[in-house]
């Protein structure tokens, strides 16, 4: 796999908000990925473009309510966690908590926060969220996940470098590595059309047929694959999502820098 496929994918599902659709939920991406195999460079390189994707460090529930009003008017439409198990790192029952509240975010939406009045009238507040995680911390969690329903509304994405003498070597040459070049284009105030062909609904049920659930992660696939298809047109958007759709096996890809 390629860093520009993931790159481009991951900032697909940012995007996946203007895909013309009765499904609102917006999902979200997890990165599984040894420490040190550049899963923050990753979101970043994807996010920091966009006004309305917020990079985060950590975030607690005060933190959460305080930015539910840019959540529902689109100031954020998205998340993204470089280390997303530091929300673990603290009281188990805070970080349950927070992580409730995530799920809500990404599929039926984050209403109130426990300690607000569960009288008052309330909007929904909806986001995707990516967030990169160590392979330890994600099958510590798994299990919970599967149990709890925050596995079904994300799609998981394993990788490991194919060489990791790669970053020594940029060091050594004092060079960043050139991780190719990702379109951000936006759609202004246009929505992006539905546009998956049978044969494209084939293609992309098998590339998402090893994911712990099916029918959360097809929904962000379809949606990233329009958005993908827009950018670039039909071929080149299959082969983008061909090339991702390795880190979505159970074995996971090698990612080529």
């Amino acid at each position: 796999m390629r860093a520009s496929s993931i790159i481009e994918c991951v900032s697909a599902i940012h995007q996946s908000k203007f895909v013309n659709g009765d499904f609102e939920q917006r999902g979200g991406i997890m990165i599984v990925a040894p420490p040190g195999t550049l899963k923050s460079t990753i979101i970043k390189l994807a996010l920091e473009d966009y006004p309305d994707a917020l990079l985060l460090s950590d975030l607690n529930i005060n933190t959460l309510t305080a930015m539910k009003n840019s959540l529902i008017d689109g100031r954020y439409t998205t998340l993204g966690f470089g280390e997303f198990e530091k929300l673990y790192q603290r009281n188990p029952a805070t970080a349950i908590n927070i992580e409730a509240h995530i799920k809500a975010l990404v599929e039926e939406g984050f209403l109130r926060s426990s300690f607000e009045d569960q009288r008052t009238q309330s909007l929904a507040a909806r986001c995707a969220v990516v967030g990169g995680i160590t392979p330890s911390c994600y099958a510590q969690r798994f299990a919970r996940w599967m149990d709890n329903g925050f596995a079904r509304r994300f799609m998981f994405s394993s990788y490991t470098l194919h060489n990791p003498e790669a970053i020594m070597q940029a060091i050594e040459q004092w060079k960043l590595i050139n991780f190719g070049k990702v379109m951000g284009m936006t759609p202004g105030n246009k929505k992006i059309p539905y546009s998956i062909t049978p044969e494209e609904n084939k293609f992309i049920r098998s590339a998402i047929a090893s994911q712990p659930t099916r029918e959360g992660p097809f929904v962000i696939a379809k949606k990233m694959f329009c958005v993908l298809k827009w950018r670039h047109g039909a071929k080149k958007a299959k082969m983008i999502f061909s090339d991702f759709s390795e880190s979505l096996r159970t074995k996971g890809a090698l990612l080529h820098l």
